[in-house]
């Protein structure tokens, strides 16, 4: 007969049952190094976060700086510094329209030109350094001589005088502001020679001086095509003989008007007495002539202190 089978267990059995199935208990120095690890990992993510959105900034083609958010952006802040306009939308949207403009009259008459600023790269330092110049158009001592030089351009012209007499008036505005010129001529252009050599040749300086004051302000995108220029200079000034002449020389050509008098410079530059001449009433073109032809404007205000000395 078989043996019942025995349900019960020996003492020897119950000895061998945990007596508790809780987990143990970490002690206060594990659960500080555990805290310390999580914290170490979180620190090295956010570490790991922040370097990616600081990442270095990119190089870039010329052309896709002419059609960049940033251009588009510091063109309208010049604007609005000038005109007093409030609508950033209403400007920018205007200067985008002109930089394109610009970029499809480059694409159209200098194929070539545009075609090597498709592919000449600059590096971040050079792209900043070809915008100093254009970021100072805003600048309240630029805005202080723009005011002076329109003014004086208004008065020769009410008056009927020549071009002796605007330069005249030039100076004696000008004069009082020596100092500021010199500082940004300086910020403008760092490490550039502080010397500068002028003389007014009386043979240039002939005939009434014959100003437009009727014209509209910022016809045809004519504010945005002087900061361009500016813009290209700089370029020019970066990228040495890389950068392509031809679009800065076509903006002129564009900006010209056969209504004013003037000479040029022998590097086909508009000078800075015709360039004013051309650029009143719209003040944004007028502190592109002092911007572009900041070393002129030094050297006449040195010259008529020196004549009075």
């Amino acid at each position: 007969m078989a043996t019942p089978m025995n349900l019960t267990t020996s003492s020897d059995e119950e000895a061998q049952v945990p007596q508790s199935t809780q987990p143990k208990r970490l002690s206060p120095a594990m659960l500080f190094a555990g805290a310390a690890g999580v914290a170490a990992a979180v620190l090295l993510a956010c570490h790991a976060a922040g370097s990616m959105s600081r990442a270095a900034p990119q190089s870039m083609t010329v052309r896709a700086l002419l059609e960049s958010d940033e251009l588009a952006g510091v063109m309208t802040h010049n604007i609005m510094a000038f005109s007093g306009d409030a609508d950033q939308e209403h400007v920018q949207r205007r200067v985008v329209a002109g930089l394109g403009e610009i970029r499809d009259a480059i694409r159209e008459q200098q194929p070539e030109a545009h075609e090597k600023m498709g592919s000449l790269t600059l590096s971040p330092k050079q792209k900043q350094a070809a915008m100093r110049v254009l970021k100072m158009y805003s600048d309240s001592r630029m805005l202080s001589l723009t005011h002076k030089v329109a003014a004086a351009v208004r008065e020769t012209a009410q008056e009927k005088g020549d071009q002796s007499v605007l330069a005249r008036k030039l100076m004696e505005r000008l004069t009082p502001s020596l100092s500021d010129m010199r500082q940004l001529h300086k910020e403008m252009f760092p490490g550039a020679i502080d010397e500068f050599k002028f003389d007014l040749d009386s043979k240039h300086w002939n005939g009434e001086l014959k100003v437009d004051l009727g014209r509209r302000l910022s016809a045809y995108n004519g504010d945005v095509r002087s900061q361009a220029h500016t813009l290209f200079q700089g370029l020019e000034r970066e990228l040495g003989d890389e950068m392509p002449k031809a679009p800065g020389r076509m903006l002129l050509d564009l900006g010209s008007s056969s209504s004013t008098l003037g000479t040029s410079s022998s590097s086909g530059e508009a000078s800075f007495m015709d360039c004013v001449m051309k650029a009143v009433p719209d003040p944004t073109k007028v502190v592109g002539c002092i911007a572009d032809n900041m070393k002129e404007v030094l050297s006449m205000v040195m010259s008529f202190i020196k004549g009075k000395a």
